[in-house]
């Protein structure tokens, strides 16, 4: 016959004190440590409200504010005068094709495509890339502002990433981003002795306004620029293999707002004060540059063959044009620019220097 078995219980040891469960609530350190996080939190967004509020303060008078429409100034004439090499660089540059363009700098000219074309909505022409405006002038309450537009309606079909161009020879990868665009431009006004058509009424009919007769007092204006599916298309960059380009960047503003304010901040180690105020610092940070990280885009190049050529920015400060119009026409329109940044600047700096210097003058005492 078997023994049965038995199974004595398990002995406490002596002198072991019975384990009990821990209780949930809060401990008095935790309280304190959200407290502490709570405080640098609120601290670092008024902290930051604050040192705003005293910049604009200090910096808005007016004096400061001539010498900031002075600097504005200087931008555009400098700029105007880069609007001007691109232009010497366009009327000097040889135009190669798609199948015998060089590494380097290169001007092409052909037909463009885009991957995803729509028609725009005046012309009802199928587009590559368009933009439509509707501005009208209104009632206001200042007098110099009666001369003003006023936007309406702005839409877009947004820039492709890529377009692809053609000749006879072939065809060649466009990368877009950074290019500089000169599309073709239509504008009607009411106030011109031409009639609009069709499709200008058509979509002010559908913005629920009227077409304003040529003798109106306040006229409307619309704008729509395009670049043409199969149209002519005109190019000036870098032609470069894949392996060339750099891959993803984001600039130095935004490698500045990932070391202050990273995506996922570390949590805090430990129970130390230190790593909360550091954890709570960077949340604040980040809470307060959020809305930044949206306006600095990741650029990626396009997926391709490591030894396929594509046109690009470059990495040397060279021009970068896509036009949707023919050379001729696209150094008209850069001419334009030029000219328009170069007196504008100039106007603008010689208008602040004489509002300075007749502030500055009236404040003597002969």
């Amino acid at each position: 016959m078997g023994t049965a078995e038995t199974h004595d219980p398990p002995r406490e040891s002596v002198g072991t004190p019975k384990q009990t469960p821990r209780a949930n609530h809060p401990t008095a350190r935790f309280r304190a440590q959200g407290v502490v996080f709570l405080v640098t939190v609120v601290a670092f967004a008024a902290g930051t409200f604050f040192l705003l509020a005293l910049i604009f303060g200090l910096f808005f008078n007016a004096v400061t504010i001539h010498l900031t429409f002075f600097a504005f100034g200087l931008l555009a004439f400098l700029h105007g005068f880069t609007e001007y090499r691109n232009r010497l660089t366009v009327s000097g540059t040889a135009t190669a094709t798609a199948n015998s363009a060089a590494i380097g700098l290169v001007e092409l000219s052909g037909r463009g495509y885009a991957e995803h074309s729509s028609e725009s909505p005046v012309t009802k022409k199928l587009c590559a890339y368009w933009k439509v405006e509707v501005r009208h002038r209104g009632k206001n309450d200042f007098r110099f502002l009666r001369a003003v537009w006023n936007r309406v309606m702005e839409r877009s079909s947004g820039c492709p990433e890529t377009y692809e161009l053609e000749d006879d020879t072939g065809r060649v990868l466009v990368w877009a981003r950074g290019a500089e665009m000169i599309p073709i431009k239509q504008v009607w006004r009411s106030n011109r002795d031409t009639d609009p058509p069709e499709g200008v009424l058509r979509l002010i009919t559908t913005l629920g306004l009227e077409w304003p007769k040529r003798w109106a007092r306040f006229p409307m204006m619309v704008t729509e620029e395009r670049i043409e599916q199969g149209g002519p298309l005109y190019v000036m960059g870098t032609l470069a293999e894949r392996r060339q380009i750099p891959e993803a960047s984001s600039g130095r503003f935004a490698a500045f707002m990932a070391r202050w304010a990273p995506s996922d901040p570390p949590q805090p180690q430990g129970e130390s004060y230190a790593g909360v105020f550091n954890y709570a610092r960077t949340l604040g940070v980040r809470w307060i540059l959020k809305d930044f990280r949206s306006v600095v885009p990741v650029w990626c190049p396009p997926v391709l063959d490591l030894h396929q050529v594509l046109v690009w920015k470059g990495d040397q400060r060279r021009p970068f044009i896509i036009s949707g119009v023919l050379e001729r026409q696209a150094l008209r329109a850069l001419s334009t620019r030029a000219w328009l940044y170069l007196l504008g600047g100039a106007g603008l700096m010689a208008w602040m220097l004489w509002e300075f210097l007749d502030k500055l003058t009236g404040n003597m005492h002969w």
